[in-house]
């Protein structure tokens, strides 16, 4: 279908009328729609004579005779006859006997001429070639547009750059009818900075070796209008390569989607107030959206299709339709659209000749604006409040369309009975623009998601446009596109769960955000997809549950199950309320410490419920290094001491039992992994001991390390008396009235064998999270050799929180403010880029990935967004570098 129909008011019939009646209307129209050219009607006879004209407004070629026969005045002839043929065009379209798309191609041609014609009057190089950018290498310029132009030449760049300089003078002079065009050249190589005039092959260069996207994107509009021919159709032929290329790179893919998202994110925002509506240029669901968005998809599809290339915006927006890249109706709306709003651009700028995009703010001005674009008063209605009104519902719907102008035609060509539609190559591009990985098997599952009948794939056809374009942004597309597939099969008995986010954008923004966070939290939310309402409500997740209430609903999670079963319902507690953890933390509502906390108290909670099995016994467990301090990651295993005051034997078959309560792996999951390798003797000794043998062993055979361990002691279940007997016990130990040096150096001696044995083999150090240069260990070790030096005469530093004796150390002047935010700042990220990686790769990952993607969907986990990749690197770089320098001072002085 073609979409270059006429303008708003329906099909343009000129009207029947004698030549003085006809020349009549057109100076009443232009007498309601321009002040500047009724006064300059009245002063020009030659101007008056052209409204008497009933032939069709020259061609391109006419133009060019006209004002050539006019400069044989000098450039002044030029300026004149430019204005009075401007003057005919504006009559007539104010009259109603153009369409914009006419109008447009006329005063681009118009231009043409004009720049011809001052190259032909003032000799310029022949060298030289005008080719015109943006409007008006679109043949669709408005009445006050700048015209935009790049310089070219394959002769003397000297000669031409002279050439060049006159041609601007000329054309850009202030003369008494006013200036005939404002040039704009920031659109050549190297913008304002760059030559005015370059040879074609130093053009060519610039554009193979240092043009940015946005540049290509600005040459789909590139056309040679004036001078050299020859030489403009090279410069034409030879950037088409780089602006509609075969094979997009990944850093092609990743500036398309950021232009992508640019205009939706701008096209879909709210206007909070009248004035953001009111350019309709610039403003949301303004003439740029759309050009930008016609753009954007001739980037994505223009390699493949050479039919979608053309510069001009309504005839590429047809050709997308005919292509099947955009929906028909889409793109007659879009049309629409697009007219009206190049015509209120028109009439707005038409008034005084200048370049105006805001609808004036007087009642007055904006009512003659709505004269203009041919309303009339009526008994119901005035003519400002008939065009405001038609004026809103044009931008509202403009807005509704950009959500899925790129991903209608995705669903439509994978649906059942949909003629048409993407091809599968087209599809393809679009999944990959889009960021997925995989595109066969994102379609496969695009195609499962929307093909069929049933309830669940309408319901789905519904959703996935606005999913698909949420999935854009999100770490892992592929993921998130299969997690809501899985995701719908698990609920297709209960399809308001799903629904709930039918009308609910926010809701299944964040939906999109934990599917595409990884396949981990995909599976989890199978499993328990009543979360689902947490996703969908509008008021967020909510604060993170306090210990103690955890502790009683994973209490109740046992009671109510036989008692062979009972440990599924805590496993099912455990992956319940870490989703809930979860979303608090992708929300943005939880940080890395609040998440940290929330872990342990829901390990703390599960490792009470668990202990409770057992009755009222004098058994106690301490937890160790991050359950100890409170700053879990989602990948952490428990670390656990267990003490008691009964019978030895009885002592070691509970924690046998409390071992595998929390560690075994059932089909309802695991609860934790539990390492109990802290405890005296390791591996070798007994899982529980008693006070009194803890006692004996830290006296007698306790080495420096196993003190330093001690700082992070917490009693975390079971009986609290021996648990607070326990930490004042070992108290003297991990806070010593003086720390010696030998104990000094056994720790420091620990810290570089930890490095040298535990880094795999092939890792660069400086990429390891944990154990690299500025990575957690040096933090920790850092912290704790503080805490160990200084926490006897400092009792604020005597917590088991890093962060917390981080801050106790600054207050108590043990550390230096700075270089406790140095060491708190890498301390907080490495933590977030742990628990990142962990829902990326599902499972503990501890280095910083080397492949491209994989450091792109990290970095976009992270919240990087102009370059991922780069940013997310330099940030660690830059953030671990700075905690080193802290590091080696405080552990090596």
């Amino acid at each position: 279908m073609s979409l270059l129909w006429p303008a708003h008011k329906g099909t343009l019939v000129k009207p029947v009328v004698e030549p003085s009646e006809l020349a009549s209307l057109r100076v009443a129209a232009l007498a309601r729609g321009s002040r500047s050219l009724s006064e300059f009607l009245e002063r020009d006879e030659a101007a008056a004579a052209l409204l008497e004209r009933d032939d069709p407004l020259p061609d391109d070629a006419g133009y060019r005779a006209l004002i050539s026969a006019a400069a044989g005045a000098g450039t002044a002839g030029v300026r004149l006859e430019r204005r009075r043929r401007l003057l005919e065009i504006a009559a007539r379209d104010l009259a109603g006997e153009l369409d914009v798309a006419e109008v447009g191609r006329a005063l681009a041609d118009l231009a043409s001429a004009s720049l011809q014609a001052v190259l032909d009057a003032t000799g310029a190089a022949d060298s030289l070639a005008v080719i015109g950018m943006g409007k008006l290498g679109g043949r669709e310029l408005n009445y006050a547009s700048d015209i935009d132009v790049v310089f070219v030449s394959d002769g003397d760049v000297g000669a031409a750059t002279k050439s060049a300089e006159v041609l601007l003078r000329e054309l850009g002079a202030m003369s008494p009818e006013g200036q005939a065009y404002r040039i704009d050249l920031n659109l050549r190589p190297e913008g304002r900075s760059g030559a005015l005039v370059r040879s074609l092959d130093a053009t060519i260069e610039y554009y193979r070796r240092w043009a940015q996207t946005w540049e290509f994107q600005a040459l789909i509009k590139a056309r040679p209008v004036a001078g050299a021919s020859n030489v403009g159709a090279a410069f034409f032929e030879q950037t088409r390569p780089f602006v509609f290329v075969e094979e997009m790179s990944a850093d092609d893919v990743t500036e398309i989607r950021k232009m992508k998202e640019r205009v939706e994110t701008h096209a879909q925002r709210s206007a909070r107030r009248r004035a953001a509506d009111d350019d309709v240029k610039l403003g949301s669901g303004g003439i740029r959206d759309i050009e930008f968005s016609i753009q954007l998809l001739q980037l994505v599809h223009g390699g493949a299709d050479p039919a979608v290339r053309s510069g001009n915006t309504l005839e590429a927006l047809a050709a997308l339709v005919d292509g099947g890249y955009v929906a028909d109706d889409d793109g007659a709306g879009l049309a629409v659209a697009y007219r009206w709003l190049r015509n209120v651009e028109h009439r707005l700028q038409l008034w005084q000749e200048r370049q105006v995009h805001h609808l004036p703010s007087d009642p007055e001005a904006r009512t003659r604006i709505a004269y203009t674009m041919g309303f009339k008063d009526s008994p119901s209605a005035s003519a400002l409040t008939r065009f405001e009104e038609r004026h809103d519902a044009v931008l509202r719907d403009v807005r509704g369309r950009f959500e899925r102008l790129f991903y209608r035609p995705m669903i439509e060509s994978l649906s059942d009975g949909t003629a048409g539609g993407l091809s599968e190559e087209a599809l393809k591009e679009r999944l990959m623009v889009l960021g997925f990985r995989d595109v066969d098997r994102s379609a496969r599952t695009l195609h499962g998601l929307v093909s069929g009948t049933s309830r669940l794939t309408k319901l789905f056809r519904v959703l996935s446009p606005a999913l698909l374009r949420h999935l854009a942004s999100t770490p892992l597309p592929d993921e998130g596109l299969f997690g809501f597939l899985t995701l719908g099969e698990k609920v297709e008995s209960r399809l308001d769960t799903l629904a709930a986010f039918r009308d609910n954008p926010p809701g299944l923004e964040f939906l999109a955000r934990v599917l595409g966070s990884g396949r981990l939290l995909s599976d989890v939310l199978a499993h328990v997809p009543e979360e689902l309402t947490t996703i969908a409500d509008p008021r967020g997740p909510g604060p993170m549950k306090d210990r103690d209430r955890l502790v009683r609903e994973a209490i109740a999670s046992l009671g109510w199950r036989d008692r062979d079963r009972r440990l599924d319902g805590l496993r099912r507690f455990k992956r319940k309320e870490m989703l809930r953890v979860t979303l608090g933390d992708l929300s943005g509502e939880a940080d890395v410490e609040a998440v940290g906390a929330a872990l342990s108290d829901l390990a703390d909670a599960c490792l009470v419920a668990a202990l409770e099995q057992e009755g009222a016994i004098p058994f106690t467990v301490v937890g160790m290094g991050k359950l100890g301090g409170r700053e879990l990651n989602y990948s952490s295993d428990i670390d656990v001491m267990f003490v008691h005051d009964m019978d030895p034997a009885e002592a070691e078959r509970v924690a046998e039992r409390l071992m595998k309560a929390i560690g075994e792996v059932t089909p309802e999951g695991q609860a934790f992994r539990i390492d109990a390798g802290l405890r005296p003797e390791g591996k070798s000794g007994p899982l529980a001991r008693s006070l009194q043998s803890f006692a004996e062993y830290y006296e007698r055979w306790s080495s420096p390390w196993e003190h330093q361990a001690l700082v992070k002691a917490r009693v975390t279940a079971g009986d609290e008396r021996i648990g607070a007997v326990f930490v004042e016990m070992t108290a003297p130990l991990a806070f010593p009235k003086e720390l010696t040096p030998a104990a000094v150096g056994e720790i420091r001696h620990l810290k570089v064998r930890m490095e040298k044995e535990r880094i795999p083999r092939g890792v660069d150090p400086r990429r390891h999270l944990k154990l690299g240069p500025g990575g957690a260990s040096d933090i920790e070790f850092s912290t704790q050799l503080l805490q160990l030096r200084h926490g006897h005469s400092h009792p604020e530093l005597q917590v088991a929180n890093t962060l917390d004796a981080l801050r106790a150390a600054t207050v108590a002047g043990v550390i230096g403010e700075r270089d406790a935010s140095h060491l708190a700042d890498a301390y907080r990220f490495v933590a977030r880029a742990r628990n990142r990686l962990f829902f990326l790769a599902g499972r503990p990952v501890d280095v910083l990935p080397t492949k491209p993607e994989d450091l792109e969907a990290l970095g976009i986990a992270l919240g990087f967004t102009e370059q991922p990749r780069q940013e997310v690197e330099e940030s660690y770089l830059r953030v671990t570098r700075r905690a080193r320098r802290v590091a080696e001072t405080v552990l090596y002085g």
